[in-house]
């Protein structure tokens, strides 16, 4: 890991802490405005780009709808007809 800007250090913890994929895409959207706003340079946006999607790998996806919902449901079967 090359050395961060000064910007880049909380926002590199901020990653380790993260436990969603909602948390994550704010982080990103974090990085890029800090970049935008000239506080990171692009070799440290970057790095913790790279972090975000590396941190994912290891963040379960929350599924829309609950397994325990779909246990026991009865498939919907579409009785109407076309008009």
């Amino acid at each position: 890991m090359q050395t961060l800007s000064p910007a880049a250090i909380p926002l590199q913890a901020r990653i380790g802490q993260a436990r969603s994929w909602a948390d994550l895409e704010l982080l990103c959207e974090h990085i890029d405005a800090a970049y935008q706003r000239g506080e990171l340079d692009p070799s440290s946006a970057d790095e913790l780009s790279a972090l975000v999607a590396a941190t994912a790998l290891k963040v379960p996806e929350q599924p829309s709808i609950p397994a325990e919902a779909l246990l026991g449901r009865e498939p919907e079967i579409n009785t109407r007809q076309a008009a």
